[in-house]
């Protein structure tokens, strides 16, 4: 069975892929699958039957898998594998139903548009996350894409982010949502995270995009509050049709995304439903990502 790409209508990036069992997919299948990442971003496969060990295999495929840093929930986790499952259901299998239990106020944070590990020094590459029980309703997760979101910015916007450096930190997100406990710092970068260009250049396409979303929490050009409503506006801005896509989970679903440049979203639903995803993350390159060139300078 052949292997077909299908954009997602309606939007500037996503697609569906049919035709692969992820369990099993050849050197040309990978091809193709890498292809269509470089190009839509975000890629949906369904009715897809991985067990844990096929879903890490699979996510290997992108590069190596992310090791948890001390910037997580549960101080067990640090140094392994980021391979966990998302989800209202505690360790003993029972149902989390309100929303100020530690585990889902602790998610409630992923409700806002992120990129996965931006508050470390290498960013996550890819996230491959696959549907294992899905409520009646709700609980899509959103996805957004920060190329097009660029792309849309005057010339003259586009030139002035090239030189701003933005803050990124989970604590500091976490905080000032009130997911956890505690209190955001005046000046964000007094607490743990890691500076990244706002604009960066992908790698393997060289197509510039916004790197924002609600970990990023400083520019280190501007004062802490002008730089966080130039990160709010942007974001707001950049989150918005066509550039968007919410993703109704069914059971085998699994999607991957390019957490360079998409950024993606929780969405509520009902606690008293059961809602679980398992999410693989993929590692960033640990290299210093290469400046967007500024029109006109010296290089």
């Amino acid at each position: 069975m052949s292997i077909d790409v299908i954009p997602l209508p309606g939007v500037t990036f996503g697609a569906e892929v049919s035709g692969l069992d992820l369990r099993r997919t050849s050197d040309g299948d990978w091809e193709a699958v890498e292809r269509a990442f470089h190009t839509y971003g975000v890629l949906i496969f369904h009715a897809q039957r991985l067990d844990r060990e096929q879903h890490i295999a699979f996510a290997r495929r992108f590069g190596r898998i992310e090791r948890q840093s001390d910037q997580t929930m549960s101080a067990d986790l640090v140094g392994k594998p980021v391979v966990l499952n998302i989800s209202n259901v505690d360790e003993n299998g029972e149902l989390i139903t309100h929303r100020d239990h530690p585990q889902t106020r602790y998610l409630g944070g992923n409700e806002g548009w992120h990129s996965d590990s931006s508050f470390k020094p290498a960013s996550a590459k890819a996230s491959v996350l696959m549907a294992l029980e899905t409520p009646g309703k709700g609980g899509q997760t959103g996805y957004a894409d920060m190329r097009a979101a660029f792309d849309a910015l005057d010339e003259s916007e586009q030139r002035y982010l090239r030189g701003l450096t933005a803050y990124h930190s989970l604590e500091y997100s976490q905080t000032a949502v009130g997911a956890v406990d505690g209190k955001a710092a005046a000046v964000p970068s007094d607490m743990a995270g890691a500076w990244h260009r706002l604009v960066r250049v992908h790698p393997a396409t060289g197509r510039p995009s916004l790197f924002i979303g609600r970990h990023a929490c400083q520019i280190r050009e501007l004062g802490v509050a002008e730089g966080q409503r130039l990160l709010g506006r942007l974001l707001e801005e950049a989150c918005r049709p066509p550039r968007v896509y919410y993703h109704a989970w069914r059971p085998g679903d699994v999607v991957v995304w390019d957490n360079r440049c998409m950024l993606h979203r929780a969405t509520e639903w009902d606690l008293n439903e059961r809602r679980v995803l398992r999410h693989v993350r993929v590692a960033g390159d640990s290299r210093r990502p290469a400046p967007v060139p500024v029109e006109g300078a010296v290089q």
